[in-house]
């Protein structure tokens, strides 16, 4: 093996078995010391061997390497300022954090339990964040540092009965991508890994999964396979390569098309502005194909009831209004909180009530927060209470809390994840076991070209909106076959959350090309109801588990996660290798979004 990680020291999570430790055991055969990270837990997450993390530890002493145990929990703010102490302190530095350690809570979405939801999420998104916010500003300082955090085709592609698990490693991608961008300019690179081995993780997925996932091929599915791609991302060798993602198995390494948007349907602006129906005709046409249903009427939501949470303003606001129109009764949740998610006020919620009664719909109140599952409950019930059933859920309810990730707080991270990724998981769980029953309704989520592409100083916001992409997957998929739909909108609009982001941040965002001298753009926050209008309608019922862009005046469809680029071998890869192959392959026109600045 070659020194090339020598003098440097890594954090490796997960490392007590599986692919963790095979990363820790081949990073220290590259010069590398390792603080290796397992409380030694069984995958349901009681403590099982205590001992793993020494037993690694003592492989790599006498294999010639340097190591030391550390039996923490990644799953706390707390725990993860410990142990990245723990390696200054053992080390005196840090070079590479590699965060792989998970468990499973595998569920379908009407079964799945509060326990089973937030267990998931705190070991594999909050213990991502965990260590990588506290390494942050260690690697700022220096001016040096990778960061390999581990995503999965459950969250990328979808995977049911995953619906937690495809939240939480969606939600790493779409983390991973904002962080690579917040800590590009100091020489650091973030990017992320969705693994295919076979672990005890992959052993609990049932079989009808696996077949479905599997290829005619046979190639390895052994964690080691995993390693040398892991050592090649911390390695020096790597340097240009930042902010991507990757699906590794085997001799195979996929480098994997980004969220972009790949069809977009144009209003010009002497059309004025979308309306529900266009998607019948040019929305199908152009956009979203044709299926068998059509809506035969100008109230095509006549009689059915939706749940529309954050509806007291803005988008919200938009679509509930929007909804009405079509026939539906409304229940408008919205806290009535400030951006930063203070207070709690009636009046928004209650005021757009009293609009649609004016225009002569029904509707009603609710002032629950979609931040705890039993506020999601309490919001579902209202809709039951007072309507007597339950169509449609629509989640747009959100808030703001942003800071580079090297400043961001333990508060300012949970409460976004809290009211997004837990806020919309608390709706669409009690909702879906009615759909269920009744074999009809409609889910749109709401996530963010913040977490799809990722902006700067968004790690938390854009964690929680690619997670609801990744869970929006799943859910679909999961509820499909019983006639319901769940598809996740991108909105763009001018709202009291975009304008309270500051001028730098926008700066940072801003393109090359230049301004046109006429602006043909809509920025109005009621543009984005007409397109969740008409999803929630028959003609839309073959649209399922995409993610539309919505704003203004255009329309555009997402693509999926693909195979963008590839690099195969029989066989495992050496890390000399990949420093070969890599750049005429992989690398070949790859552009760093954030490159380092002197």
């Amino acid at each position: 093996m070659s020194e090339i990680l020598k003098g440097k020291v890594a954090i490796v999570t997960g490392s007590g078995q599986g692919i963790g430790r095979a990363v820790a055991e081949d990073l220290a055969a590259h010069g590398a010391k390792i603080l290796v990270v397992d409380p030694g837990l069984s995958l349901d997450g009681n403590v099982e061997n205590v001992s793993l993390a020494d037993e690694v530890v003592e492989g790599i002493i006498k294999a010639g390497g340097e190591a030391k145990s550390n039996k923490s929990s990644v799953a706390s703010f707390e725990s993860g300022q410990e142990i990245v102490q723990d390696a200054i302190d053992s080390f005196g530095r840090l070079d590479i954090v590699v965060t792989v350690a998970g468990i499973l809570r595998d569920r379908m979405i009407f079964n799945m339990t509060e326990e089973e939801w937030h267990d998931v999420i705190d070991v594999h998104l909050t213990g991502t964040f965990s260590i990588v916010r506290h390494a942050a500003p260690i690697f700022r300082a220096q001016k040096s540092g990778r960061i390999i955090t581990f995503s999965s085709g459950s969250g990328l592609f979808g995977n049911p009965g995953q619906s937690n698990y495809a939240a939480a490693k969606a939600g790493i991608a779409g983390f991973t991508k904002v962080v690579g961008k917040d800590l590009g300019k100091y020489g650091v690179t973030a990017n992320t890994i969705a693994p295919r081995a076979d672990t005890r993780m992959t052993a609990s997925v049932p079989e009808e999964y696996k077949k479905k996932s599997s290829t005619p091929f046979k190639d390895s599915r052994d964690p080691r396979d995993i390693a040398p791609f892991v050592t090649y991302l911390a390695s020096d060798y790597s340097a240009p390569i930042n902010a991507q993602v990757f699906e590794v198995w085997g001799g195979t390494i996929n480098q994997l098309t980004l969220p972009r948007p790949t069809v977009t349907l144009f209003n010009p602006l002497s059309k004025g502005r979308f309306k529900t129906d266009d998607f019948d005709v040019e929305g199908r046409g152009m956009l979203f194909g044709f299926g068998e249903k059509n809506n035969i009427s100008d109230k095509p939501l006549d009689g059915q009831v939706a749940v529309v949470t954050g509806s007291g303003r803005g988008i919200g606001r938009g679509i509930a209004l929007e909804l009405s129109k079509l026939g539906a009764n409304i229940v408008v949740n919205d806290v009535g909180a400030k951006l930063d998610g203070s207070g709690n006020d009636v009046g928004p919620a209650q005021s757009v009530v009293e609009e649609i009664s004016e225009l002569g719909g029904k509707a009603v109140a609710s002032t629950a927060s979609v931040a705890s599952v039993a506020g999601g409950k309490q919001i579902i019930d209202k809709a039951l209470e007072e309507f007597g059933r339950l169509d449609i859920v629509v989640t747009p309810a959100g808030i703001l809390r942003d800071r580079m990730i090297f400043n961001m707080t333990k508060e300012e991270w949970q409460d976004v994840i809290d009211v997004h990724l837990t806020g919309t998981f608390s709706v669409v769980a009690p909702a879906s076991k009615i759909f269920k029953e009744q074999k009809s309704g409609r889910i749109i989520t709401f996530s963010s070209v913040s977490g799809l592409i990722g902006y700067s100083g968004q790690s938390n916001y854009g964690a929680a909106k690619d997670g609801i992409a990744g869970f929006t997957r799943v859910v679909a998929k999961e509820l499909g076959k019983y006639g319901i739909t769940a598809n996740a909108i991108s909105p763009g609009a001018n709202t009291r959350m975009t304008e309270s982001i500051p001028d730098s941040t926008r700066a940072m965002r801003a393109g090359t090309f230049k301004p046109a001298e006429e602006d043909h753009f809509l920025y109005d926050p009621d543009d984005v109801a007409p397109v969740v209008g008409w999803l929630c309608t028959d003609s839309a019922s073959h649209v399922n588990g995409e993610v539309v862009h919505a704003v203004g005046n255009r329309v555009s469809l997402f693509n999926k996660y693909e195979v963008l680029r590839s690099v195969r071998k029989s066989g495992r890869w050496s890390v000399e290798e990949l420093a070969n192959a890599i750049p005429e392959t992989l690398g070949r026109d790859l552009i760093n979004p954030a490159p380092p600045q002197e």
